[in-house]
């Protein structure tokens, strides 16, 4: 029988005693080395310093990465307005895995592509499990262009996603809080990993050339004007008033197709606003004149639908049975898109085993391979 991954959670208030049930959990299992996760609630944003120290000496464990989510997944649990740790120790080999460096500097950041660059160059590529402070800006480039800049100095596959929080939501390393920071783990390739990305959105017309206005503003879409495009595809009438477009807008976001993807694959990002009288719509990306974009709807039946089949996927693609996984998922998911009775986690319990353990938290923004995603769920399994 394949040992899973040992695994602990606490909802207790107070951050040390938490924090000593997870250790004391954690020891108790067989643990032969690897790097330990850990997710907190933002109750615990101002105590992960003394999480990390308990966690280190009850555990053994020195080598640590994570971050703050204002929701955690503890296995089958979705947590939220309420104190919470949960940790999984990814027990693989010492020679298989390298903590990078906490990068909040640009200074850092060349540091940290030269490291992975030694890590991945015997075979050439390597998976990095990044947290991301999205009060800071790592690569001096912008947050959205961090995934991109950092997978292409290895040949990274970056999977991880940007923390959150009521206010502070620092990533975690292995000395604890690092805010406005980056951190990650650099893991080998001949590890047993699957990925998977679920995106849950469904195209409601068709691809068109987009025409700016500005940063964030669509004045066209094909030939017609952005707005009138917008109507089109909800199948309202040209008279459409504001208060008839406000609730036929529910659910309905802008995606950007990605060029030279292998499958079907798309950047989701909010509408933030609508001028009916000159026709502009205004979306969350600097889009640029050229651009390819459609409309798309977001709901419940669509997102569990793309969700089962990734996770089913992604189980079927590993090479030996499940020991654990890491589940990020968009805060605009869990509850708040699938209910409130832990369903999302569910959906994942249910395609890659009930017995394997999984840990993730809710997040600003997820990153799969080397792209910033929203509204997406990111999945990576150890077998």
């Amino acid at each position: 029988m394949t040992k899973k991954f040992p695994f602990a959670k606490s909802t207790l208030t107070d951050p040390l005693e938490a924090s000593l049930e997870v250790g004391e959990a954690l020891s108790n299992f067989p643990i032969k080395g690897g790097f330990g996760i850990v997710y907190v609630t933002s109750f615990f944003a101002e105590n992960l310093n003394v999480i990390l120290e308990t966690l280190k000496e009850k555990t053994g464990i020195s080598a640590w990465s994570g971050g703050v989510g204002l929701g955690i997944i503890a296995n089958e649990l979705e947590v939220f307005d309420q104190p919470a740790i949960a940790a999984m120790i990814i027990d693989i080999p010492k020679n298989s895995f390298q903590i990078l460096g906490s990068i909040s500097t640009k200074e850092e950041f060349e540091t940290s592509k030269a490291q992975a660059c030694s890590f991945a160059s015997p075979q050439g590529a390597a998976l990095c499990i990044t947290h991301i402070d999205p009060s800071g800006d790592p690569s001096g480039h912008g947050l959205t262009s961090f995934p991109a800049e950092l997978s292409s100095a290895a040949d990274l596959f970056l999977v991880g996603g940007l923390t959150s929080g009521q206010n502070a939501m620092p990533a975690i390393d292995s000395g604890g809080a690092a805010a406005g920071a980056a951190t990650g783990v650099l893991v080998a390739l001949d590890q047993n990993i699957s990925t998977g990305v679920s995106q849950g959105c469904t195209p409601i017309g068709p691809v068109r050339s987009a025409r700016t206005a500005g940063v964030g503003v669509l004045s066209h879409l094909g030939e017609e004007s952005a707005v009138r495009a917008l109507i089109k595809d909800l199948e309202l009438s040209e008279q459409a008033g504001p208060n008839e477009l406000r609730a036929a807008l529910n659910g309905i976001h802008i995606a950007f197709p990605i060029k030279g993807a292998d499958r079907q694959d798309y950047l989701v990002r909010n509408i933030t606003g609508i001028d009916l009288a000159k026709g502009l719509i205004g979306v969350a990306e600097a889009a640029e004149d050229g651009a390819a974009v459609f409309f798309c709807r977001r709901d419940k039946k669509t997102a569990s639908n793309d969700l089962k089949e990734m996770a089913h996927n992604a189980a079927k693609r590993l090479k030996a049975s499940a020991r654990g996984a890491i589940y990020i998922s968009c805060l605009a998911r869990g509850p708040n898109l699938f209910g409130p009775n832990n369903e999302e986690i569910a959906i994942v319990k249910d395609a890659i085993g009930d017995d394997v353990p999984v840990l993730g938290f809710f997040a600003n923004g997820e990153i799969a391979h080397n792209r910033l995603y929203g509204y997406t769920g990111v999945l990576v399994i150890f077998g």
